[in-house]
């Protein structure tokens, strides 16, 4: 009687640390999305209102949603953030439940996080270098889409979703996912200083530069 080939099996268990990651990221993702939608409505009805995220000239959720960038697929970017949060939450919710995932989930779900990070990483160079304003709801998506696409990029390596050719890559990540994700946002918040160095120091100095 043959033995089944290690990681043969169609289903997988995910770490509880990765489900309980996914699912208080995708809450918090979710929120900002709803809020951002919400004050997108507020926008069609009165141009003119204020937003509580409206704080200074340059950090304000207006201009952002209001651009070209803010629409991409033809309608507001905050829908998608509704619906992929969702299903990254129940997802998360499921492993935490003792479910496992089949692995065609898991490569899909893997796919997906890719595809968002690569959208918010082209938001960001948008609101920085294109729109010329930050958006507080935008970033508190950034800075959960990126941890959560890290880990699961950990684990889905690391189980041989794509292939046993990949689970060293997978285990490193997953070794240095915390280094990898600091680094992603210091990268980040280096980049909004650099860009937006002369507003802060105006704006909450009073230093003309």
């Amino acid at each position: 009687m043959s033995r089944p080939r290690p990681g043969a099996s169609s289903t997988l268990a995910l770490s509880r640390r990765w489900a309980q990651l996914v699912v208080v990221g995708s809450a918090i993702g979710f929120l900002a999305s709803m809020i951002l939608t919400i004050d997108r409505i507020k926008l069609l009805t009165d141009p003119a209102t204020n937003l509580v995220c409206d704080i200074s000239p340059f950090v304000t959720c207006g201009p952002v949603m209001a651009s070209r960038a803010g629409a991409l697929l033809g309608f507001p970017n905050p829908l998608l953030g509704i619906a992929g949060f969702a299903l990254a939450g129940t997802t998360g919710m499921v492993v935490l439940a003792g479910g496992q995932l089949a692995r065609w989930y898991l490569a899909c779900f893997q796919v997906g996080t890719l595809l968002a990070v690569v959208f918010i990483t082209w938001l960001q160079t948008q609101s920085l270098y294109v729109i010329g304003a930050l958006c507080i709801w935008c970033m508190c998506v950034w800075v959960v889409t990126i941890p959560i696409f890290v880990v699961t990029a950990g684990q889905t390596l690391s189980k041989g979703v794509f292939g046993p050719g990949l689970r060293r890559a997978g285990e490193a990540i997953a070794n240095w996912q915390v280094a990898i994700v600091v680094i992603w946002y210091l990268v980040v918040v280096t980049a909004i200083a650099l860009r937006f160095y002369r507003e802060f120091a105006l704006t909450w100095f009073g230093i003309a530069l």
